[in-house]
């Protein structure tokens, strides 16, 4: 079977708008021309995709249907469409904040050492849109925490394999008066903190009397989620945050910031998750770029 993506993409404007005069005006095209284009896809698919009345445009079955995957075909023409025209290999990525900052640049410097040809593009937008780029194959790869990891729905249609796991540490001024001290949970609690993130799903990781006692101090003063604003707010302040490690290591000393082993006693991980379609066929582009953030 034959479908006609130009007939497709049609198909998909009047689902979307539930409306053959609304999708008509966004295309540019005539009334009649657009419902001829999906009477003649409905021909080729030997099914009806609307129920048409005077006042409302109705998907049949068949319509949610072709509706759940039309969105990925035509994001895949589109992909193919742009290597062929480029002659070069396109990687989509979609990551979380904290991963966009703390772990992308190094490993993205690998892979292009590796595969200097391939286009890279990574953005970072919430993760049950992730999951539906991802799902409609206008993403290759989702890379997020792991805690958050557990909120997607329909996990049996994604691979989910971590790929990082390393320690958080607390960052803090030279001079901060908590060098001069112990690093027990009460006594690091009456210092503010600046935390990039600390939602939901990473406080259902805390054991819950050391969470329920993080809650009374007002733990964290400030929750931003970049982790360079957080450092910006340690270097000039008397706040700490809490850093994967790599990344401290790499940007905090650079500012004479001093780095501690972690001293709030919850056991939190700085754990990343890559994400692929688990019907998809092994690409061991895919596979080398994954790689590069276990290096």
């Amino acid at each position: 079977m034959n479908i006609n993506l130009n007939r497709l993409s049609r198909f998909v404007a009047v689902y979307r708008h539930k409306s053959f005069s609304r999708a008509a005006n966004e295309l540019g095209m005539t009334h009649s021309a657009l419902t001829k284009s999906v009477q003649m896809l409905e021909q080729e698919l030997g099914a009806e995709l609307f129920n048409r009345t005077t006042r409302n445009v109705v998907p049949t079955d068949a319509g949610n249907r072709l509706a759940q995957r039309a969105e990925e075909l035509l994001a895949l023409a589109d992909q193919i469409g742009d290597e062929v025209l480029s002659g070069t290999r396109h990687l989509r990525l979609i990551v979380g904040p904290a991963v966009m900052e703390a772990s992308l640049a190094p490993a993205l410097t690998s892979f292009y050492k590796a595969y200097p040809d391939i286009r890279v593009t990574a953005e970072t937008l919430p993760l049950d849109i992730a999951a539906d780029r991802l799902r409609q194959r206008e993403a290759d790869m989702l890379l997020f925490h792991s805690t958050s990891v557990s909120a997607i729905p329909e996990q049996r249609l994604f691979h989910i394999h971590k790929i990082i796991d390393e320690a958080y540490v607390a960052v803090m001024r030279q001079d901060h008066p908590a060098l001069q001290g112990t690093f027990g949970t009460d006594e690091m609690l009456q210092y503010k903190w600046a935390i990039p993130g600390y939602d939901r799903n990473y406080r259902s990781a805390i054991p819950s009397d050391i969470e329920e006692k993080y809650r009374r101090s007002g733990f964290p003063h400030y929750r931003v989620l970049s982790l360079v604003s957080c450092l910006a707010l340690v270097a000039e302040s008397d706040m700490i945050t809490l850093l994967p490690a790599s990344f401290a290591h790499r940007e905090a000393r650079a500012l004479n910031l001093s780095v501690m082993p972690m001293p709030l006693s919850d056991g939190a991980r700085y754990d990343v998750s890559a994400i692929t379609l688990r019907n998809a066929n092994p690409d061991p582009v895919v596979q080398a770029l994954k790689n590069t953030f276990a290096m």
